[in-house]
Order: structure tokens, then C-alpha cells, then sequence
């Protein structure tokens, strides 16, 4: 601890050479800040160092070690370990914070956009970006702390507009969050898709200004990061718009529910309607059923592969000229061959779809895909999820986003009551296990209340028991359906057929 006024005088003299090195910004106020520290330091305090600012001169070694590991001397290169663990612990501090910080704002987020969303909500989630943002640019986590600004700012030019007038960009502060969670979750701490992150902040810097992020026309339809209100999460088509003749449907074939609705996620981009089916047999019905405009497919799947899914759409005369993607885990060139053999339009490895590549590829193929009829649109009807989960949540609403379906989301039975007897519902979808009420508690308020007695209601549990199927039942549930069956193409059909065509 003797040497702790020179070690500190060095750093001042490191980070004053730094400031002198082209695209390094700040470096100058932090050894004017040492200067200064330094000059306040008094012999009591370098006798009796905590650990605090021991750490604190350690991460300021290692912070100058990662900007330039070669102005390193003698003596700070027997230290090197010291410093970069010092640096290593700072890191590990903010990732600690940040994440809890993330955790927040998947609960106040979802606050903000659903029924009524709440200001409460709204402050908590600009502390929380705040917090991130504060905490990113003390370490120099630049890109880190510049997404999560614009977050902020985008959060609090919405404050101050009226709740009833907000057009929130809910898409956009959605990938935004995701980016910066994968961000905060790498290592080192890193955005991963710099472009995307430039068009969010392209986004949110219209939204900063206290509009909308896209042209507020009544000319201009609504784009899916627009919605015509702040409190519903809605279809992908809006029924109110006119009823456009032409589309160009995307069929997703993958026996994994959680990639099929990471491509659907992906896609949605594109504003088409999207539909998903579990394996090729599948695949093959719902084409002989509709038309699709396009096939992106998974390769090893049970009860027929993407290659003999492709081979089986190359010999039909209806499909021979339907693109389809084939996706795959791996790279083997073997089963690449197979597959564009088979007659594949494109080939991709699943790991780069998230990179942009696959929605270029889809986008390009899709201007000179089929273009097919529209099916007839059906009246707008409005579903309540009643769900604690937020991830099960997005997955209904995502499956249900193809169908004309206005969605409302309820985090408890309690939750679901209220909007019950606030809003007109035409059905209920509810987890049976949920804090404060369960499902099958939920099922029987409502059907004890006159207004709400003959609400069609599906019931969806994690756990295959036929003990608690038969309470759901009793308690008058229409439908009863595991969660593992909600991207299969189940869900929608038992929606369809409890809400009949109008």
C-alpha cells in the first residue's frame, strides 16, 4: 500500500498519453481526475486503502491495459494479472447489475404496453436503461451505453404525450431490448449486430423527438412498429385496414417450437402473414390446403425431412416454382448438395439467421415469389391472455398474431378479471398455474359472473394430468391443451373452431 500515490500517479500519466491517441475520447478528464485525486490524497489515506479503492486504481489499470496493452511499463507488466482481473471484476460487477436490471424490464415493459399501460412502469423502466446506460459509460462500453440511451429517450418522450395519444414503437424497443440483453450477456460485454443496432437508434431517434417512428398520416397505413394504440398487442394484419386482393404468405417448417418462432420473429420484419407447421407431412397438408408464397424448412425432422419435403414440392406442378430455404445446424457440404439437388432455392446454416442473412434472402426471393389470393378476411375478435410467464405469453401471441385477432395480455387471474369487466372479450385463453388465482379459480369467477357465463375459454397447463384436467372441466373450461402443443398448429385451429367464422 506504500506504493499506492505512485501507482495512481502512473495511471495519470498513462490515460495523459492516452488522450493523445486518435479515437480515444475522455481520457484526458480521467488523468485530470487523478491529477486531482491526487492532490486530495492525503498520507492517512494511502495508509489505510480499502479494498474499494484498491479495486478502483486495479480496474483503472486494467480499463488502460484493454484501450492500449503496449504503453504497459516494466512494472505494470508484472502486474498485468492484477490489472486485468481489476478490470474483470468492474465487468463482472455491471454484468451482475445489468442483469437484474434486464429482469426488471421484462416485468415494467410489459406494464407499459399492455391494457392501460402504466406510468409506474414506464418511470421503472427509464431508471432501469438509465441505470444500464450510467454504468456502460463508465466503463467504456460505448455502443452498450448509446442503445441503451436511446431506449431511455424514446421512453421519455413518450412520457410526456398524453397516454391516450402514444403510438408506442413497440417492435423496436422490443429488438432493442433483446439486443442489449444478448449484449450484456456476452463476453466481453459487446453489441453483436452493430446495422441493427444502427436502425434501431435510427428508429428511436424519431421517437426521441416525441412522435411516432414512422410518417402519422391518415394516408399512410400503419407499419407493424406503429400500432394504432399503445394498450393491445396486435395482429400482424389489422383488420380495420382495407382488404387488400394479393400476399405472399411464408410457410415455417420446424419440429422445434422455439426455432420455428425465432425464424417467425425474424420474419415478421417483413409484415407478411406467417404460418408454421411441425414437420414435412404437415407441410405438405396445410399446402394442399392454401397457398404459400414461400417455404423456409428445417433439414432433420421427423416424418419427412426439408429434403424430401423439397423433392416432394419440386414434383408437384401446383409448387415447381415455390422457393424454398433449407436450414440446418451444420454445415455439411454433403447435405448441402443433397439439398439444393433436391431442388432447394437457397441453403442456410441456422446459426447466421439472426445475422440479417436470412431476412435478405427471404426479402430478395419474395420479389419475384408467387403472389396468391387473399383469404377472406374475418371480423376482428378479441382474445384475453391470461398468462405469468412473459416468454409463453409472446409465444400465444405470436402463434395468434396470423389469425384476425385482437390480443390483450393479463399477467394473473386477478389481472384477467379486471380486464374482463372493463372490456368486451370474445374468448379466454388461461395458465392453470398463476400467483394470486389460479386457472381453474379464474374459470369459475367467470362463469359465475351473467356477463361472462358463456365465454368460450381454453385452458393450458405445462403438465399432462388428468386429475387437473377434469378440475378444468368442472370448472367449465371449453378446451384443454398442453403448452407444448401451442406452436403445432393446435392452438389456432381450437381458437378458429370456438370462434366460428363471421
Amino acid at each position: 500500500m506504500t506504493n499506492l500515490r505512485q501507482q495512481i500517479d502512473q495511471l495519470r500519466r498513462r490515460f495523459a498519453l492516452l488522450a493523445e491517441m486518435d479515437g480515444v475520447a475522455g481520457m484526458q478528464d480521467v488523468a485530470t481526475g487523478l491529477e486531482q485525486f491526487l492532490h486530495h490524497l492525503e498520507p492517512r489515506d494511502v495508509d489505510e486503502a480499502d479494498e474499494q479503492l484498491l479495486m478502483l486504481v486495479h480496474g483503472l489499470s486494467g480499463l488502460a491495459n484493454f484501450l492500449d496493452p503496449g504503453s504497459t511499463s516494466e512494472a505494470e507488466d508484472r502486474a498485468e494479472g492484477d490489472d486485468a482481473q481489476g478490470l474483470d471484476q468492474f465487468l463482472a460487477i455491471f454484468k451482475k447489475d445489468a442483469s437484474k436490471r434486464l429482469r426488471g424490464l421484462s416485468i415494467s415493459l410489459m406494464g407499459i404496453f399492455g391494457d392501460k399501460g402504466s406510468e409506474q412502469a414506464l418511470q421503472q423502466s427509464m431508471d432501469h436503461f438509465h441505470a444500464i446506460r450510467g454504468s456502460a459509460a463508465m466503463l467504456g462500453l460505448k455502443d452498450i451505453a448509446e442503445l441503451s440511451a436511446a431506449l431511455e429517450n424514446s421512453l421519455s418522450s413518450m412520457a410526456k404525450i398524453d397516454p391516450d395519444e402514444r403510438q408506442w414503437p413497440t417492435k423496436t424497443i422490443l429488438r432493442g431490448f433483446a439486443l442489449l440483453e444478448a449484449a450484456i450477456n456476452s463476453n466481453p460485454p459487446a453489441l453483436s449486430n452493430r446495422d441493427e443496432a444502427e436502425e434501431i437508434l435510427d428508429i428511436l431517434g424519431d421517437t426521441s423527438h416525441g412522435r411516432p417512428s414512422t410518417v402519422d398520416s391518415s394516408s399512410a397505413p400503419k407499419t407493424a412498429d406503429e400500432p394504432p394504440q399503445t394498450t393491445q398487442i396486435e395482429s400482424k394484419r389489422d383488420a380495420s385496414s382495407p382488404d387488400l386482393r394479393l400476399e405472399q404468405p411464408i410457410l415455417i417448417v420446424d419440429d422445434v417450437d422455439t426455432i420455428a418462432a425465432s425464424v417467425g420473429f425474424i420474419l415478421s420484419e417483413l409484415e407478411v402473414p406467417i404460418e408454421i407447421a411441425s414437420n414435412g407431412q404437415e407441410a405438405i397438408q396445410m399446402l394442399q390446403e392454401k397457398p404459400f408464397s414461400l417455404v423456409v424448412s428445417d433439414v432433420d425432422m421427423p416424418r419427412m425431412d426439408g429434403i424430401a419435403l423439397t423433392k416432394m414440392i419440386r414434383s408437384s406442378e401446383q409448387w415447381s416454382k415455390l422457393p424454398v430455404i433449407l436450414l440446418t445446424s451444420l454445415d455439411h457440404p454433403e447435405e448441402r448438395q443433397a439439398g439444393m439437388d433436391a431442388g432447394a432455392t437457397d441453403y442456410l446454416i441456422k446459426g447466421a439467421i439472426g445475422g440479417g442473412e436470412l431476412l435478405r434472402r427471404v426479402r430478395e426471393l419474395l420479389s419475384v415469389a408467387p403472389v396468391v389470393k387473399r383469404r377472406t378476411r374475418r371480423r376482428q375478435r378479441r382474445i384475453l391472455v391470461a398468462e405469468d410467464t412473459e416468454t409463453v405469453a409472446a409465444s400465444i401471441a405470436f402463434v395468434l398474431s396470423e389469425g384476425p385477432f385482437e390480443i390483450v395480455l393479463a399477467t394473473d387471474g386477478k389481472d384477467a378479471l379486471r380486464h374482463l369487466k372493463d372490456n368486451g372479450f370474445d374468448l379466454l385463453i388461461t395458465d392453470m398455474q398463476m400467483p394470486y388465482m389460479t386457472g381453474t379459480e379464474l374459470v369459475a369467477s367467470v362463469r359465475s359472473d351473467e356477463s361472462t357465463e358463456d365465454l368460450p375459454v381454453i385452458m393450458l397447463t405445462s403438465v399432462d394430468d388428468q386429475k387437473m384436467a377434469r378440475e378444468a372441466f368442472d370448472a367449465g373450461v371449453d378446451r384443454y391443451l398442453l403448452k407444448g402443443e401451442i406452436a403445432g398448429g393446435k392452438l389456432l385451429s381450437v381458437v378458429e373452431e370456438l370462434l366460428p367464422h363471421s
